[in-house]
């Protein structure tokens, strides 16, 4: 379980690091004793949200932070067919255990009949691979491949909400000044990431 834990921490955690690095600013240009500011067009905070709810990814695409899509796609896709295998593996031993726990109770003389009698199928290509296998261990490996389904599950609603989250936080950021007085780094660290800030302050008399 610590394992899918940390791949998961990873994935977000990169498409965080994504988020910092591509951060969109406006650009300062000095001309006598005035400075402009040039800003990119407006955007709104509110459409990023929607577009990013709508689709995966229409969010960065309206902030034009397309580096940011092989992060949300990436982490997506590997997710969704993470989950599919899983699922397949979840139905396998599922109908696989339902015939052999009715097919032990049979043979103990506590069932007339096996209604699971059509799930053979499963048992035997779990059989052919492992040998005759009880109820139980089918039954343990069954719940193992149903958690790690629904973590997966978990970790594309968790991916999907930081990608509507990040492109919000964007759209919001587009007019935030990074000029020469404000620097933000982030580097990776052991645990996680460590973001630092650094502030100039000049003279204020």
């Amino acid at each position: 379980m610590s394992v899918r834990y940390d791949a998961l921490r990873r994935a977000l955690g990169l498409l965080l690091l994504a988020a910092v690095m591509t951060t969109p600013s406006r650009a300062q240009l000095v001309q006598g004793d005035s400075t402009i500011v040039v800003t990119r067009e407006s955007h709104s905070p509110n459409g990023a949200l929607w577009r990013g709810a709508v689709v995966p990814g229409w969010g960065q695409i309206y902030n034009r932070q397309y580096i940011k899509l092989p992060f949300v796609y990436g982490g997506l896709g590997f997710l969704a067919y993470r989950a599919t295998i899983r699922n397949s593996d979840y139905q396998l031993y599922r109908k696989a255990y339902q015939y052999k726990a009715w097919q032990e109770l049979v043979e103990a003389g506590e069932a007339e009949s096996n209604p699971k009698i059509g799930f053979k199928s499963s048992y035997d290509e779990i059989a052919a691979e492992f040998g005759a296998i009880s109820s139980r261990p089918l039954q343990s490996q069954r719940n193992i491949f149903r958690r790690s389904r629904d973590f997966s599950f978990v970790g594309i609603g968790l991916v999907y909400g930081l990608a509507m989250l990040d492109a919000f936080v964007s759209a919001h950021l587009l007019d935030f000044d990074v000029g020469e007085d404000l620097s933000f780094q982030a580097a990776p660290a052991p645990g996680g990431l460590r973001l630092s800030a650094r502030f100039h302050l000049g003279n204020t008399e």
